[in-house]
């Protein structure tokens, strides 16, 4: 297929042609471990992240996942990790706390710490060829489609390469 026969085959289809509406969602309370667990089990490699009011505030992936886990926790990290476990008025933990949170982080650190909080969507309306320029401008992999603000739905480079042929 030519560049115009691409583009031909795109002509007039909106997003809802082609999104999967059904989106696994994680909350971005839940620990790496649950995170990566999620991952496994449903045989996906990233996810929407949604706060407990359902907003959509960030996108995470097994590579999220991979760079935590092979990487050692900084000061500052363990500093924010010391204050979520011991409040904003809360003492200092002592050195076997802090090895045990340096253990543990995976157990402990959450999807918001590591995912990464610009969002990429597009309204159910949108013609494809709008998700085709965001994919190959802004370098994703999946785009989320909302509906007045709430996800609906997402779609992918693959889902739009399928279509072409």
């Amino acid at each position: 297929m030519t560049g115009s026969s691409f583009q031909e085959a795109l002509l007039g289809l909106a997003i809802a042609d082609l999104m999967s509406p059904k989106v696994l969602t994680v909350y971005e309370g839940w620990s790496v471990k649950r995170l990566a667990g999620f991952f496994v089990k449903h045989g996906i490699s990233g996810a929407p992240v949604i706060a407990a009011d359902d907003e959509l505030v960030g996108v995470v992936t097994q590579s999220d996942v991979v760079r935590f886990e092979t990487r050692t926790l900084t000061d500052d990290e363990l500093e924010k990790l010391s204050q979520f476990y011991c409040g904003p008025f809360g003492g200092k933990l002592g050195d076997k706390d802090i090895r045990h949170l340096r253990e543990r982080a995976n157990e402990n650190c959450t999807a918001n710490a590591i995912m990464t909080p610009e969002v990429f969507s597009l309204d159910v309306n949108a013609p494809v060829s709008d998700a085709c320029e965001l994919i190959v401008n802004k370098h994703i992999h999946r785009l989320f489609i909302t509906d007045n603000g709430q996800l609906v739905g997402v779609v992918t480079a693959r889902d739009i390469l399928h279509k072409l042929i």
